[in-house]
């Protein structure tokens, strides 16, 4: 199995160094190192040039910030790795033998498609609810378990997922591009794992990042759109008031639930639905995994 590592960055330079460096300890080492620039502005070709200079990189700037899903998607389609390992920039990658395990763990269970990391804040050294996946918080974080849905900020998927279901959203721009996928992933079959064996040190960093008004936008609106495509009616209007009203607590503002209702009412056109097999919405509720929330 060849690995490639893909990592989308924005204005981010710091943070990217000692993620690289990092990654340039494990042992054994990736087939590749993508890194996907999003047109950043601060210079971080220029780390290219001089502080990292492995054969082992590849570096990318595109011409416009294509978001989360555009910028990953590139990633994937120059890879040459069929096991694409996903790190946000402003995180670091552990264990030193985390590529040994990851493929391991594929070889173990040919059934698995997509790998989720155990995530921990850099500075706190805990794990936020957020970045846990499952709804019960309570369960051992350091034990494997079969879910339903996979975090962005550390993951693996294998390159045939890619293939079978699709890439990510680009419409997308950000948030829960890796719940559209998936719902994809297990409507074909695969298995999604938490993986604690392998964690990521995760920062968190302000620096380019959109305004919360933004992200609240985007976020009920990317929601409605998967709730639209992949399930029934009922969820869609039921999940649409859950959602009004928990961006509304969120954000604080009337205006900003509205404005992402208006935007999904608007992107709707494009959509298409694709819902999944009852036996895939079975599961997903076995798995006490993402229909609602």
């Amino acid at each position: 199995m060849k690995t490639s590592i893909i990592i989308l960055t924005f204005n981010r330079k710091k943070d990217l160094e000692e993620n690289i460096k990092k990654l340039l300890q494990l042992n054994p080492l990736p087939d590749e190192i993508i890194v996907i620039d999003n047109n950043s502005t601060d210079n971080i070709a220029g780390l290219f040039q001089e502080e990292i200079t492995s054969p082992l990189v590849r570096y990318v700037k595109l011409d416009k910030n294509m978001g989360v899903s555009g910028g990953r998607n590139y990633g994937v389609e120059i890879s040459r790795g069929n096991i694409l390992i996903f790190i946000d920039d402003d995180a670091i990658l552990e264990p030193e033998d985390a590529i040994k395990r990851i493929v391991n763990k594929f070889k173990i269970d040919p059934h698995i498609g997509i790998l989720t990391f155990k995530i921990i804040n850099y500075y706190t050294k805990t794990i936020q609810k957020n970045e846990f996946p499952h709804i019960n918080k309570s369960l051992n974080p350091d034990r494997d378990f079969e879910t339903s849905y996979f975090i962005g900020a550390g993951h693996v998927i294998k390159k045939e997922i890619f293939n079978q279901c699709g890439l990510y959203p680009e419409d997308y721009f950000y948030g829960l591009e890796e719940l559209d996928l998936s719902f994809r992933a297990i409507d074909r079959g695969h298995k999604i794992v938490y993986f604690p064996e392998v964690v990521v040190w995760h920062k968190k960093s302000s620096t380019g990042r959109m305004s919360d008004k933004k992200k609240w936008t985007y976020l009920y609106r990317n929601r409605l759109a998967i709730s639209f495509k992949y399930l029934k009616y009922r969820h869609l209007v039921v999940i649409s008031i859950i959602w009004f009203l928990k961006i509304l607590k969120e954000s604080s503002s009337v205006f900003i639930p509205f404005k992402g209702l208006f935007s999904f009412f608007s992107y709707k056109k494009k959509l298409k639905r694709e819902p999944i097999s009852n036996t895939s919405l079975k599961k997903i509720k076995s798995l006490k995994g993402r229909i609602w929330f």
